[in-house]
């Protein structure tokens, strides 16, 4: 399957994911799932969405693509809040607001949709790049940021520093600034906290020289380094560099860029890495289009990146339906062991519109230029895997999603809807 049907596809199961207020879904994490809610998420999921689309737009010159892209600036400016935040901006804790990285996510996407209409002399640019800036001044900045320790803070009420969701809003920064031709967001706050990111960075040789921790709280760090994140660091570094000439931020994204290649293993990446040991699974799937674009960026500075094998994973990951799996190996996700003959859990092929985009934003800038996209071919997802141990059935078509096991049905939605009809205890507690 070319890049372009995969492209096809993912839009034609994009739009099956889309109710009255925007993009919805469940959601699988590391964390915690978020399988209840299925109503419009406001969150990251955006980010990727207009940048894919606004890929496709300039790709193939064709009108349409960036009209979907403003539809979706459109969610986000219907679903503000007077506070400046986003409703239902948690992802896998939605419907919360707030969320990090989540609204700079959503703001970064909201920016470059305004540059690309600016761009293209479409004069209502900058109704989304004043509701970024009402979400970056009224709640990054007004609340999250820490003047003391010259950084953006996780949560307003509790000293804490997560570089990855730090750097998102970093990148969300330099956006701003280059729309607005200001210096202040750069120099005021995206480049102190990119400051306080690199100087977490692991700096002895070894197996985990280059990583950034997940996060610091009170000051402590924890000590876990999850490649997923690390990559989420890397464009806004970059982005530094290019801004500043100043080594220190490339040397910075480029030793990350070689942290994450020393790990890839069977063409996926673990999950995290502590200083003793690490968690394999579960492994993500969609969510390689950000590593890619990210080990990508590096190229042009030297860093050599075989990335054929990462993207073979996430190719092969595309469903019939268009969606993207999002992981292998939830089951293995407490014991660590992973049978490769045994059917997989049901969170693995079970694709949300907040990973999918990431897959989506990757391949859409991968397109033949100048060339129409090909109709979708898309189809019902069937397979066989499990829901708490049992074996269960995964279903997925264009209206909705079923889990089944035993002739009883533990989990389904109908497409469009802001909640689940049926969400079995057993799956809840997985």
């Amino acid at each position: 399957m070319s890049d372009a049907q995969r492209i096809a596809n993912l839009d034609a199961w994009l739009e099956t994911m889309r109710g009255p207020d925007g993009y919805g879904g469940p959601v699988v994490h590391w964390w915690q799932h978020c399988l209840s809610y299925t109503g419009a998420g406001l969150d990251w999921r955006y980010e990727g969405i207009i940048s894919g689309y606004l890929a496709l737009w300039r790709r193939t010159g064709q009108a349409v693509w960036l009209e979907k892209a403003r539809r979706a600036g459109d969610d986000l400016l219907r679903g503000q809040l007077p506070s400046g935040n986003y409703r239902h901006s948690n992802f896998e804790q939605n419907p919360y607001s707030g969320g990090t990285p989540h609204e700079a996510a959503a703001d970064l996407g909201l920016l470059r949709l305004a540059g690309a209409l600016r761009e293209a002399s479409q004069g209502d640019w900058e109704a989304y790049e004043r509701a970024a800036e009402a979400n970056l001044r009224c709640y990054a900045i007004e609340r999250l940021w820490d003047d003391e320790a010259g950084a953006f803070r996780d949560s307003p009420d509790v000293p804490s520093l997560v570089p990855n969701k730090a750097c998102t809003l970093a990148e969300a920064l330099f956006a701003w600034a280059e729309l607005r031709g200001a210096d202040e967001p750069i120099e005021r706050y995206a480049l102190p906290t990119l400051h306080a990111v690199v100087s977490l960075q692991v700096q002895d040789a070894g197996r985990l020289a280059g990583a950034i921790p997940q996060n610091t709280l009170r000051g402590t760090v924890v000590e876990a380094y999850f490649p997923y994140y690390i990559a989420r660091c890397i464009p806004a570094l970059l982005r530094a560099h290019q801004l500043t000439g100043e080594a220190r931020w490339l040397d910075a994204a480029t030793a990350a860029g070689e942290f994450i290649l020393r790990h890839i293993e069977d063409d996926a990446l673990p999950q995290v890495l502590y200083p003793r040991g690490m968690n394999r699974y579960p492994q993500w799937r969609a969510a390689l289009g950000d590593i890619l674009r990210a080990l990508e960026l590096l190229q042009p500075y030297g860093l050599t990146a075989h990335i054929d094998g990462l993207a073979a994973t996430l190719r092969g990951a595309c469903l019939p339906s268009g969606g993207v799996a999002t992981a292998r190996g939830f089951a293995a996700q407490i014991s660590q062991h992973r049978d490769p003959a045994a059917q997989p859990d049901f969170r693995d092929p079970l694709p949300a519109a907040g990973w999918v985009d990431k897959a989506f934003a990757w391949l859409a800038g991968l397109v033949p230029g100048g060339q129409p996209l090909p109709p979708p071919q898309t189809a019902e997802v069937l397979l066989d895997c499990t829901a708490a141990g049992r074996p269960a059935r995964w279903r997925e078509t264009a209206q909705e999603m079923t889990l089944t096991a035993g002739g009883r049905t533990l989990y389904h939605w109908r497409k469009g809807e802001p909640w689940a009809r049926v969400v079995a205890p057993e799956v809840m507690a997985r």
